[in-house]
């Protein structure tokens, strides 16, 4: 009988086993992120831990780096040489692990003992006896319940596959919109190399002015403040690049040599004609992983109250196989033993799952509206960046030459003051400013725009972040409007 239990018991923890890795693993998981990031957002992504492809992937960034870089180019290194992308994908392996630990069931316990007969007295009336006792005991419910914990777990498991698709495509929004930083700022260094240039000639023949006499010392001042001021721009457009450029070195995992790429000089024109984009409101709910991940969230806390209301019904029940000998004669037999749940009926865990389970259930409706709102408000945000860097490009551009044009004409006419052609020469440095800046915004919201329509939210913190950092450059110009209007 003793044989029988043990080998029965095996039986039931080797199927239980089995039964808990069935249908699940970790490379599965990760073909099928690879399979949604390819449809969502059209990237390849390799895990170095489960692929053959790391040298393939190496070969990729270092063939890409070795070209002028534009945008596609850098998610693609960052997707492929990240190493926190590649942390995260250990998500996939830690909850394949808890899938795995979820169907296991307990270990069987085994119990033995005896006592020895001591020598007796002639007279006594019976002989001493040795009598062992041997006893394997495993409590059942692992058996019963696992099944049910593993089916929890594997939606756990579905949840931080999902999780993991979602981080793939963070990256590469952040990625994407880093790399318009970086255009936008090597644009704006480029322009100031131009306003230096502009102002140092414009001081040198003011100075000549001034040794013969043409013009007052006044004039030669107003013309060495903004000389000097542009200066400080290019010195804050150089450092303001460098450190853009750093950011975007840590996005795409790249040190040493690998940091001397290059990117394509300027950011690229705005199409002809705005996104036409219909049902934007459906197409970001069904595309929405976000929503995807709060129905799985729900599943799991579902999947986990229907333990704790099973298991409050009997917490714990063990199975024993009893085999024990005395006087040279052995007995075998089954024993059992359950908790009652008299006092502890788990009705604290029971309330605290039903209260979980709605309180996802109202975060998911909350969700839904919530990326309605968003889609709504990121498509007028794109709209408006548009029409405002088109009218930068089309309109104000345009005026500013030619009133610097006007102004210039009449200072050679002795109508003007230095004063006024100084505001001119600002205002149109402005302005140039000003486009480079709108025409990033416009990239910015571009890309929050298309994150939404293929499934991820975008934190209102990492557009505000982008749009901040890609508007400090060329501040130190500013006060020059003052020197120029009086």
């Amino acid at each position: 009988m003793r044989t029988k239990m043990r080998y029965a018991a095996l039986l039931f923890a080797a199927l239980a086993i089995l039964s808990g890795c069935a249908g699940v693993s970790k490379e599965m998981a990760f073909s099928q992120v690879q399979q949604q990031v390819d449809e969502r957002i059209g990237y390849p992504v390799h895990w170095n831990a489960n692929t053959g492809s790391v040298d393939a992937a190496a070969q990729t960034t270092k063939d890409l780096l070795n070209q002028p870089l534009v945008a596609d180019n850098a998610v693609q290194i960052a997707l492929l040489n990240n190493r926190r992308l590649q942390a995260t994908y250990e998500d996939l392996g830690i909850a394949y692990a808890a899938v795995v630990e979820a169907g296991t069931p307990s270990n069987p316990a085994f119990h033995g003992g005896g006592t020895f007969g001591l020598p007796q007295d002639p007279g006594a009336a019976h002989a001493a006896h040795d009598h062992y006792v041997y006893e394997i005991e495993m409590d059942f419910l692992s058996l019963l319940f696992g099944s049910m914990r593993k089916s929890a777990a594997k939606s756990d498991f579905e949840t931080a596959q999902l999780r993991v698709t979602a981080a793939v495509m963070d990256l590469a929004g952040q990625t994407r919109r880093t790399f318009y930083r970086v255009q936008s700022e090597q644009q704006m260094l480029e322009m100031f190399q131009q306003v230096v240039a502009a102002t140092e000639a414009g001081y040198k023949f003011a100075s000549e002015l001034y040794e013969v006499g043409n013009i007052p010392e006044l004039d030669l001042l107003l013309q060495r403040t903004l000389y000097e001021q542009s200066k400080l721009a290019l010195t804050a457009a150089e450092a303001t690049l460098a450190e853009s450029r750093e950011q975007l070195n840590r996005l795409m995992g790249v040190w040493g040599q690998d940091t001397a790429w290059t990117v394509e000089a300027r950011l690229p024109e705005i199409p002809e004609e705005p996104p036409q984009v219909d049902n934007i409101e459906k197409i970001a709910i069904e595309n929405s992983i976000d929503l995807a991940i709060a129905q799985r969230e729900i599943v799991s806390t579902g999947k986990q109250l229907g333990v704790a209301k099973a298991m409050s019904l009997v917490p714990r029940l063990d199975i024993l196989g009893e085999l024990e000998q005395e006087a040279g004669v052995w007995a075998a037999g089954p024993a059992f033993g359950f908790e009652i749940p008299l006092f502890d009926r788990k009705q604290g865990q029971r309330a605290a799952a039903a209260a979980e389970l709605r309180r996802r259930q109202e975060e998911y409706y909350a969700l839904a509206v919530e990326i309605r709102s968003v889609v709504r408000a990121a498509h007028r945000r794109l709209l408006a960046a548009r029409q405002t860097a088109l009218t930068y490009q089309n309109e104000i551009l345009p005026l500013q030459e030619r009133i610097l044009d006007q102004v210039q004409l009449q200072y050679n006419a002795m109508q003007v003051g230095t004063p006024r052609l100084l505001l001119a020469k600002q205002q149109q440095i402005d302005a140039g400013r000003s486009y480079i800046q709108e025409l990033y915004s416009y990239h910015v919201a571009r890309t929050e725009f298309d994150q939404i329509l293929n499934g991820r939210l975008v934190s209102e913190a990492q557009v505000d972040t982008a749009l901040s950092q890609g508007n400090g450059t060329g501040k130190h110009l500013e006060s020059a409007d003052a020197a120029g209007g009086h």
